[in-house]
């Protein structure tokens, strides 16, 4: 072979290398189309499953889900975060499935009344005319979204819903209309100034009438620094936020964090919001695997007091317990090996 044949021949298996590697793909979701008869139309949904949910060494396991508004604008980097955030042997969340909810009429679908605000510029000129439609959309949440997701997939009874802005109002408002759709919510500098601020008296008729929240919910919510936006037409954000967080804390009958996000604005905070919601609403997951080689009972200890605090039984996963066993293995801790092997055998039988 001339060097000229030799050197055509080499940059050919160069090209077929590059072509074969070029087909392997980094994919963080599916997407699903769901016919609404609630709403009359097609939603497309983003699902993204846990790492380990196609694992063919563990026995199928179940997962809580989050339910994340705005899919389109939050599933990029939530789905790479809570993968982080579930990683052992520091995990400080579960593994879950993040179902992203695409928008088609944002406005009609997270906001709970028909809006009469006019428009600053042009006062004959009522603004959101589309508003007012978040009843229907929640119960596309309730009856269809969520059945379709727990058929097709494998998922534990613990669910989250995390919205921001207008999908901020809309957690809140459900957690008041129907608090028991979800175990969590999380509200991103939420629009509670939205129709005269709706929602804070909604609040206060509900603790009226209620006296506290269900058992076992837990609400999270970020504010932004909206100093300039503070300069505008939208300018009782913050006076809402902070007028509804005064009442919630009053009640003291929630699983409530507030987080004021200083160097934040109304368009940057859902980012930090989520990362902190999440380790807010999953705090007591995580376990010490250091402190189990002398004290392996501790596991299932603090298990059962985050399983308590959740309201929803949860326990090690499968894959945990192979760090954990691998950790007592190289450390040479065989008496605590013993244990967990057996634990892992009652938890999770040997695949056949």
């Amino acid at each position: 072979m001339n060097s000229r044949f030799k050197f055509l021949y080499l940059n050919l298996l160069l090209l077929f290398s590059l072509s074969g590697k070029a087909q392997e793909k980094i994919t963080i979701g599916e997407k699903q189309i769901i016919s609404s008869t609630i709403l009359n139309e097609k939603r497309e949904i983003w699902i993204h499953l846990p790492k380990t949910y196609n694992d063919p060494g563990i026995n199928p396991a179940k997962y809580p889900v989050i339910y994340l508004l705005d899919g389109e604008i939050n599933f990029d980097y939530y789905t790479g975060m809570s993968d982080f955030l579930a990683k052992p042997p520091y995990a400080d969340m579960p593994e879950c499935i993040v179902v992203g909810i695409k928008n088609t009429e944002r406005t009609r679908d997270l906001t709970p009344t028909k809006s009469q605000k006019k428009s600053p510029v042009n006062p004959g000129v009522v603004l959101f005319n589309d508003s007012g439609g978040s009843e229907n959309f929640v119960r596309f949440l309730q009856e269809e979204l969520k059945p379709f997701i727990s058929k097709n997939y494998r998922t534990q009874n613990y669910s989250v819903l995390a919205g921001h802005s207008f999908g901020g109002l809309f957690a809140v408002n459900v957690l008041l209309t129907h608090p028991e759709y979800f175990n969590a919510y999380v509200a991103n500098d939420p629009s509670l100034w939205w129709d005269q601020k709706v929602l804070i008296s909604k609040t206060k008729e509900y603790l009226e009438k209620n006296k506290k929240f269900p058992m076992h919910k837990t609400l999270y919510v970020s504010q932004a620094n909206n100093e300039e936006q503070n300069k505008n037409w939208n300018s009782d954000m913050t006076q809402a936020i902070e007028e509804f967080k005064e009442i919630i804390e009053k009640s003291g009958s929630l699983n409530y964090k507030h987080h004021f996000f200083e160097d934040e604005v109304h368009g940057t905070v859902s980012y930090p919001g989520n990362y902190d919601a999440v380790k807010f609403i999953f705090k007591g997951f995580r376990t010490d695997i250091k402190k189990l080689s002398e004290n392996p009972k501790l596991l299932e200890e603090d298990y059962a007091r985050f399983s308590e605090k959740a309201g929803t039984v949860f326990s090690p996963s499968e894959t945990y317990l192979n760090t954990i066993l691998k950790f007592m293995n190289n450390n040479g801790f065989k008496e605590s090996e013993d244990y967990f092997l057996n634990l892992k055998n009652r938890l999770y039988p040997k695949i056949k």
